[in-house]
Formats: structure tokens, C-alpha cells, sequence
């Protein structure tokens, strides 16, 4: 997921302020998530409009106040005058990245249980060694858990991308299908990647969304 790159605010968004303009491109990458454009730009104002993922984890992190209001420069509200100064930057943080064996073709439901079992997986492999993935685990559910799925080619694509995890020490899981639906047993389906934003875009940040 490409997550540079400039643009113009969304015409007759209720989010946009003239005050700040969001990255088109980043914007479009956190509604994709299911994020409301409001939401996605608030997330974008508050974390410097320059990494989808970073906005992301800061609307995670901030469901708890009211996300989806206009982003709104005359408010006084508290959420609009919060003090920022001790947010982490993006080298600090974590995400999960699935990334889907798109060579087989799994409808969409077989896409979501293949992930689950990629997201579950990894997480087991994170809590039966916590003396060295605990901080890991602790730092990424602490920010939000930001999961993105995306676009693998095919297996040796996916073999390609663990092997790449494992020369950067990166957890990784590789789901294996049982074959009871849709493919044959032993197809290799989903990988999941944890680590600091910056390491895992080594491996998947000229992948695109799924």
C-alpha cells in the first residue's frame, strides 16, 4: 500500500476544513478500512497527514471520544484540543499485515476465516514466547491492533514475502488449508506479519489492499 504521495481534500466532505487539506491517497486507504471519512480525517490531522496506518492506530486508540464528528478548527471541544505531545511517532508502532494468496481465487468468505486463522495464529506464536514478542504484543494491542489485508500473487510469492520476515526477525504465520472447501488441502492461503510500521513496509508496502 503506497502511503506517500499528495492530493486535494473530498469535495463536500463533511470532514474537510479549509484549515487542512488530507492526503487523497491516504484518506481513500483508511476508508477502505471501514473508517468513516470524518473519522479518517481527523485521524489524518492528528498524526501529522502523512501514514494511513499511523491515523489509523489513532482512531483505534481514540474510539472512546466522537471520532466521526466534522473535523471542526472553531470547536472547543476536548477531543479537537487534545495535547499530542505524547503520542509516539510511526517507528514506535506495530501492525499486522494478512497478506491473501490471491493466485486461488477464495471467495469472500473463505478470504475472511483464512485471515482469522492468519491474525489468531500469529497470536498464539506472540503469547507462547513473550519473553521476546511480549512488549511487541503488549505495544500493538495497546495502540489499536491495526490489521491491514492485503493482495499476495500466488505461493511462492508468499513464501518470498515469510522468508524476507524472517531475515528482518519478524514474527510470522503461514496458513495452510485443510481442503475441506473451495481449494485443496495444504494450499498455502494467507501470511501474517507483526513489527514496527517501518520494517514490515519492507516486506508488504508496494503490496496493494485487498
Amino acid at each position: 500500500m503506497s502511503e506517500a504521495g499528495g492530493g486535494s481534500g473530498i469535495p463536500g466532505d463533511a470532514g474537510a476544513n479549509p484549515g487542512f487539506v488530507p492526503k487523497q491517497d491516504l484518506l481513500q486507504a483508511i476508508v477502505s478500512m471501514g473508517i468513516s471519512r470524518n473519522a479518517a480525517t481527523r485521524g489524518l490531522y492528528y498524526t501529522g497527514n502523512y501514514n494511513a496506518d499511523l491515523a489509523a492506530a489513532w482512531i483505534f486508540e481514540n474510539q472512546d471520544t466522537n471520532v466521526d464528528a466534522p473535523l471542526d478548527f472553531d470547536s472547543s471541544s476536548d477531543e479537537d484540543d487534545a495535547d499530542l505531545s505524547g503520542f509516539v511517532d510511526e517507528s514506535e508502532l506495530y501492525k499486522m499485515v494478512l497478506i491473501v494468496n490471491s493466485d486461488l481465487n477464495m471467495g469472500v468468505g473463505k478470504v475472511g476465516a483464512q485471515c482469522a486463522h492468519g491474525a489468531v495464529g500469529l497470536y498464539k506464536t506472540l503469547l507462547e514466547d513473550q519473553s521476546k514478542y511480549g512488549e511487541m504484543l503488549l505495544s500493538w494491542e495497546q495502540f489499536g491492533e491495526t490489521k491491514i489485508v492485503l493482495k499476495g500473487n500466488n505461493t511462492s510469492h508468499l513464501m518470498e514475502l515469510a522468508a524476507h520476515a524472517a531475515t528482518l526477525d519478524l514474527p510470522k504465520y503461514l496458513v495452510h488449508d485443510a481442503g475441506k472447501t473451495q481449494i485443496p488441502a495444504g494450499s498455502m492461503t494467507v501470511l501474517a506479519i507483526l513489527g514496527k510500521i517501518p520494517m514490515v513496509n519492507q516486506i508488504s508496502g508496494a503490496l496493494s489492499l485487498l
